[in-house]
Parts: C-alpha cells; sequence; structure tokens
C-alpha cells in the first residue's frame, strides 16, 4: 500500500477558514453569478461527472485509489470540524421548502458533498501538480459561491456559480 503524501498545510488552512457558501443565492451584478429563482438551483451532475472522470483517469496514472480515498477524507474532514459552515445553504434551500421537508434535507446533503467532492478533487490535483477544472472552481469557493453549471461547449464557454 502506497504511504499517503499529505496535502500542503496551506490548502488545509484555506479549507478551515474560506467562506464556505457564505454567498450562495444571494444578488451579484457579476455574470458569471446565476440570478434569484422561483426554484433552487441544482449541480448539472452529468457535466460534473465528465469532469471528474477526465481528472480521475489522470490521476491513477499518480495515486493509487486508496492514495485518492484518503484525500478525499482528509477533505471531508477538515469541512466537517464545522458544518455551521453549511447554515447559508440551508437557509437557500429554506426560501424553497419548508423545514423538515424531506426533499429539502436530502438536496441539502447533495449540495454538500459536492461541495466536499470539488475540494477534494482540487485537492487531487494540487497533489499531482496539475492545474485543471476543480482548482479553478476555487476562486469561486474563495468568494462564497457554489459552482453549479457550465455554460457553453466545455472547454469553450464559462462556468456559472450560485
Amino acid at each position: 500500500m502506497t504511504q499517503w503524501r499529505q496535502i500542503p498545510e496551506d490548502y488545509f488552512k484555506w479549507l478551515r477558514t474560506f467562506p464556505l457558501v457564505a454567498n450562495i443565492g444571494q444578488v451579484s451584478s457579476c455574470p458569471e453569478v446565476i440570478p434569484p429563482q422561483d426554484a433552487p438551483v441544482y449541480l448539472d451532475s452529468r457535466f460534473w461527472s465528465e469532469r471528474t472522470h477526465e481528472l480521475e483517469s489522470i490521476a491513477k496514472q499518480h495515486l493509487s485509489d486508496a492514495d485518492i480515498d484518503a484525500l478525499f477524507d482528509d477533505v471531508a474532514a477538515v469541512i466537517d470540524e464545522d458544518l455551521r459552515r453549511f447554515d447559508p445553504l440551508i437557509a437557500y434551500f429554506a426560501r424553497f421548502f419548508p423545514d423538515g421537508d424531506a426533499g429539502r434535507i436530502e438536496d441539502e446533503r447533495d449540495v454538500a458533498h459536492c461541495v466536499k467532492r470539488d475540494l477534494a478533487w482540487a485537492a487531487v490535483e494540487k497533489q499531482i501538480e496539475v492545474q485543471g477544472f476543480f482548482g479553478q472552481l476555487l476562486v469561486w469557493y474563495d468568494k462564497g459561491r457554489w459552482p453549479c453549471r457550465w455554460e457553453g461547449k466545455y472547454p469553450a464557454g464559462h462556468l456559472l456559480v450560485l
């Protein structure tokens, strides 16, 4: 089994302090920010799946499955240190669904997992020294936004965030 190589401490520090979805669903004049909607916005799962599979095939040339899994676990552990950071996400879905709604709870959980996956794949890119799609998302996460859509035919086009 391969010895796990820790991701840089500066990334762990950033994970602990960045404004996790603090601005999700907030109005902005930035053209990448999706304007307020009458229904919740969800991740473009097909598009994200394609980016994930692309990176996974590259990552497996450098890391074992166990290494990748350990990295995902490490990122999730850091994010889960303070689950109150997800309060803006909960408030976003509260705009559309009542408290206790089973679908709402599932939506909140799904988005939280999407965020953690993005951050873990960005850590994989850092580990294998690849500048890719997931690392580019960090700029938006650092602004408290949730990257969730792509406009145009990738790689042309641009990211849309909530």
